[in-house]
């Protein structure tokens, strides 16, 4: 870890740097680490160093009409100059996440590079919202901060990308966080595309605070990297939040996914129903494990979890633990699991009518997939997202 400690000189935030030292590097023996292995987070091995330049972040104009109504669509460091009250109020303001805490740490410490995204009170966006983040360096470690806002009574569609165009060498370690603030009565739909090329490990943090009768509509896509260790954390705060949490994985080769979710319930008659689903061939694996917590103060809360995994090879493996951490006694809680192969009745049915086995399976594939992907009611975006995932399915193995 030379690398790491020849960084004392940089600018540095200096109490989340002192955390990150402090704090052990993970083990195996930890239960966060215990079906991941921390050893294949490659921080030694790559230049880590609070670069914005290491980070290109884009997005699609929005239109004259949508500015003029108050909308941001813009790059983090931009944002700090022209609305630093905004920014001082909300960044870094979500709370302190539940997991990979060593490289929350650094996150903190590192990050300066991102994208900021505002929907003022009251404010209706109809069209999809749409921005990217691009590594542009080799064998380096790079920290996006994504920090959006929707305001009392506003609604909006966000598609957010990650990606590396150009090609880049690796290893590459990206040390991500998404910080998303919905005010009351508002309406989110956010769907995170990660599309790194097979060089990057991924390490993703997303916190989500949800006020009274907020929804919060979240698609989590994971089609890249050689691996991803993610934290998803959705807190509802206020009474008659709902949130709507689904996940959609392809792995091929030896990818490997690691997904953690958290639907925490802080108040009474609030609703979260998780769906996370996974088609994985030749030797690669996911894990999940998903907590429903409901506070004592929850009562009348509704909350459901299902993670269903799809095994195409005999080498793929998908781990599932469903976890509940209950204190109210009025709830609705319940959640359920499936791992298995393709479906032989459905794969026999196609063939029979000349389907070729190979055609087949991208077939029941893209049917397991689309119902997440529908759930999202709106088609134009239905329509691309099942695009990528029919890309990652023709592409065949990724290059390690």
């Amino acid at each position: 870890m030379d690398k790491i400690g020849a960084l004392k000189g940089e600018a540095i935030r200096p109490a989340a740097w002192e955390r990150f030292t402090a704090l052990p590097w993970p083990s195996k023996t930890d239960e966060e680490w215990r079906r991941t292995d921390p050893a294949k987070v490659p921080l030694g091995e790559v230049e880590l160093s609070p670069d914005p330049a290491s980070l290109r972040v884009g997005w699609e104009e929005i239109s004259p009409k949508l500015i003029a109504s108050g909308v941001i669509l813009t790059d983090l460091v931009s944002a700090k100059k022209q609305f630093p009250e905004l920014i001082q109020e909300y960044l870094m303001k979500s709370g302190a996440p539940e997991g990979l805490a060593k490289f929350v740490a650094l996150h903190e410490a590192l990050f300066s590079q991102g994208l900021f995204c505002y929907v003022p009170e009251g404010v209706s966006v109809e069209l999809p919202l749409r921005s990217w983040v691009e590594i542009a360096k080799d064998r380096a470690a790079v920290f996006p901060h994504g920090l959006i806002i929707v305001g009392e009574g506003a609604e909006a569609t966000l598609v957010d990308e990650r990606r590396a165009p150009g090609g880049v060498h690796g290893p590459i370690v990206s040390d991500e966080m998404v910080e998303i603030f919905l005010k009351a009565g508002s309406r989110l739909r956010y769907v995170h595309l990660q599309k790194w090329p097979p060089q990057v490990v991924e390490l993703f943090t997303q916190r989500v605070l949800l006020e009274k009768d907020a929804h919060f509509l979240n698609l989590t896509m994971g089609l890249g990297s050689t691996l991803s260790k993610a934290n998803v954390e959705t807190t509802l705060t206020q009474t008659g939040a709902r949130a709507d949490l689904l996940g959609l994985f392809f792995g091929s080769g030896r990818q490997h996914f690691d997904f953690q979710t958290l639907q925490d319930h802080r108040a009474q008659a609030t609703t979260s129903d998780l769906l996370y689903k996974s088609a994985l061939k030749d030797d690669s694996d996911a894990v999940y494990r998903g907590l429903i917590r409901i506070a004592r103060q929850a009562q009348k809360s509704d909350a459901y979890q299902a993670n269903r995994n799809l095994l195409l090879s005999q080498g793929a493996k998908a781990d599932s633990i469903p976890m509940l951490e209950i204190l109210a006694d009025d709830v609705r809680c319940t959640h359920g699991v499936a791992v298995g192969p393709v479906d032989e009745e459905q794969a026999f049915y196609l063939m029979s009518r000349g389907v070729p086995e190979a055609e087949a399976e991208r077939l029941i594939v893209g049917g397991f997939f689309e119902q997440v992907i529908q759930r999202l009611k709106l088609k134009e975006l239905e329509e691309g997202l099942m695009a990528q995932v029919s890309n990652k399915m023709n592409k065949g193995d990724p290059k390690e």
